[in-house]
Parts: C-alpha cells; sequence; structure tokens
C-alpha cells in the first residue's frame, strides 16, 4: 500500500526539517510525500526543492497564487497516487513508524477506512507535551458515524491515515479559509465504514505565531464553517444528537469570538469590524432556544435574549463584573 503524505507549506521554513524529516524517516517505506507551497516569502520553497533533490518520494508542488492550507491540499489531494492518504502541518511531525502502524491495521482489516493518529500536544516555548487522553467510554474501534459523533467536539483527534478513495470524495470547502479542512474531516468520519484509534504519535506544535492564535478577522470564518456543516448533516439525515451535540460547540466558539471581538476590536478597520459583527449577528441568528442545553441558554451573562445586541451586551456586563470583582 502506497501512503500520500500531504504538506501545505507557507513560511514554515524554520520548522520544515523537523517535519520533513520526521516523513522521509518512516520505517514505512512505500510513501509518497507531496509539499506544496502556498507562494511562502521566506526560504521554505528552497528548502523543499533540496530535501527533494535528496529524496525522490518527495514532490514539490507551487500554488500560483496565495490560496490557503485547503486550496493546497486540494491540489496536492488531485495529484497524489497512494491508496492511502495522511495530512501533516508543516510545523508538526509524527512519530517515525506511525505510519508503519497505521498500513498494519489497514492490511488486517479491510472494512476500516480510517486510523487516527495518537495526538501529542507540544508547547513549542518549552518542549512540554501534553498527550490528547481518550474518554475511557469511547471505544478504540467504532462505526465512521458514531466517530463523527466524537469529533464534533475533538474527544477523538481528526488527525489520521484514511483510505484516499474516501477522502477525494471531500474536497476542503475553501471559502472558509484555513477552517475549511474541519468539515471536510467531519464528513469523511461520517462516512468511513469503521474508524480504529491508533498508535502512531502526532506531535501538534502549539506555536504562537500560528493561524489559530493570531488576531485576524479571519478567525471569524469558523462561524460560517460551523454553519455549513450543520447544514450537511442535516442534509445526510444525521440523528438529532449529532445537530445538539454541534450547536453546543457552536455557542461556545460564538462566545469566544465575542470576547475576541471585545478584547482585540480596536485592531480591526472599520470595515473589517462591520464584517465580524454581521458574522457573530448572522449565528447568533441561526440558533432557537430549544437547540440548547438549559444550562447553557439560560447561564449567567451568557443567556439566549432577543436579539444579538443585547446578547452581546450582556457578555460586556459580564466583562465588567470580573473586573469589579478582582
Amino acid at each position: 500500500m502506497t501512503v500520500s503524505i500531504i504538506v501545505a507549506v507557507y513560511n514554515a521554513e524554520q520548522y520544515l526539517p523537523r517535519c520533513m524529516e520526521s516523513l522521509l524517516g518512516q520505517t514505512y517505506k512505500d510513501i509518497e510525500v507531496i509539499a506544496v507551497d502556498d507562494c511562502s516569502t521566506d526560504g521554505s520553497l528552497h528548502l523543499l526543492q533540496q530535501y527533494a533533490a535528496a529524496d525522490m518520494r518527495l514532490k514539490v508542488l507551487q500554488m500560483e497564487q496565495n490560496s490557503g492550507a485547503p486550496a493546497a491540499r486540494n491540489r496536492a489531494m488531485m495529484m497524489s497516487c497512494g491508496e492511502l492518504m495522511s495530512t501533516v502541518d508543516a510545523d508538526d511531525c509524527i512519530s517515525l513508524d506511525a505510519i508503519e502502524k497505521a498500513v498494519r491495521i489497514f492490511e488486517a482489516n479491510p472494512t476500516v477506512d480510517i486510523v487516527t493518529y495518537d495526538l501529542i500536544r507540544v508547547n513549542a516555548a518549552t518542549g512540554k507535551e501534553t498527550p490528547h487522553v481518550v474518554n475511557p467510554a469511547i471505544p478504540r474501534r467504532m462505526s465512521g458515524k458514531e466517530a463523527c459523533y466524537w469529533t464534533l467536539h475533538w474527544d477523538i483527534p481528526g488527525l489520521d491515515v484514511v483510505r484516499a478513495s474516501l477522502e477525494k470524495r471531500f474536497m476542503a470547502e475553501t471559502q472558509y479559509g484555513q477552517y475549511g479542512d474541519e468539515t471536510t474531516t467531519h464528513l469523511v468520519f461520517y462516512h468511513a465504514r469503521e474508524v480504529v484509534l491508533g498508535e502512531g504519535k502526532y506531535y501538534y506544535y502549539q506555536n504562537p505565531g500560528s493561524y489559530t492564535n493570531s488576531i485576524s478577522i479571519k478567525r471569524f470564518e469558523m462561524l460560517e464553517c460551523r454553519q455549513s456543516l450543520r447544514r450537511q448533516l442535516i442534509a445526510l439525515g444525521a440523528e438529532q444528537r449529532f445537530i445538539r451535540r454541534l450547536d453546543v460547540k457552536r455557542w461556545h466558539e460564538l462566545m469566544r469570538a465575542c470576547k475576541l471581538y471585545r478584547q482585540h476590536g480596536r485592531q480591526f478597520t472599520q470595515e473589517e469590524r462591520k464584517d465580524i459583527w454581521k458574522r457573530m449577528k448572522a449565528t447568533y441568528g441561526s440558533f432557537r432556544f430549544s437547540d440548547l442545553p438549559l444550562n447553557l441558554a439560560l447561564a449567567p451573562f451568557r443567556a439566549m435574549m432577543p436579539t444579538f445586541r443585547l446578547f452581546y451586551i450582556e457578555q460586556v456586563m459580564k466583562q465588567f463584573v470580573n473586573w469589579l470583582i478582582r
């Protein structure tokens, strides 16, 4: 089984050696690594070309214009030839035996479509490693739909090795920026026959300057991405428990978006603030009181209100009360 490993690269020069060496050094040798440079302005492309010159299993592609990681991964996916596929971020790495462990499971279990990695979060500043602890109540092997349910709150990681025939059915939604991959991940799990929680390590580096930690209007694209997933799950006839679980996550993400806007609103232009407000208002308007558990819908300073403006004022009041208490 050939395994295609896809890496989207943008200004990752300082991290690439760690990533490339973990991929090209895999104990399982039947791999192709497809790295797509998304118009980096540092030395990423040159470094990739050096690795490619030394190892023919690495293919380097270039985007014509900066398009974001989902678009770069989509292009690599269309070029891939492997029966299995995995995606690794350019600032992350995997254990040297990770692919071999996954392949063994696929070879022994023809109905398994996804083998997840064992996720390890790494503080890039300190090097401290924190394993992702999976609830013991979650089985190590389950149906794809059940696995999708658990991924909605990331109780199990969405980082995996997957059969390419399944992965290629779902291209990332590029209109939602970096978050487009997340919708795809949930849908791939939903359509999988069986999922196994694997043992190959994935080291997820938490860098202060990463996309998810930056102060950018693009952070608010998550709100629309989640609404898209909700619509698609409903269209697929997903059980109501899926929708309710997703709505709880969307509610928490809306509150985080409001907090980000309150704390950093001055860093955005007037047009950006209007756009952010519109996105948050639209997300708030997509909720009904019955969508949420009562402990969330009626929570002090977080309760549902007749309008989004009143809800946001409620959030500001909470911030003021916290300041008074201090």
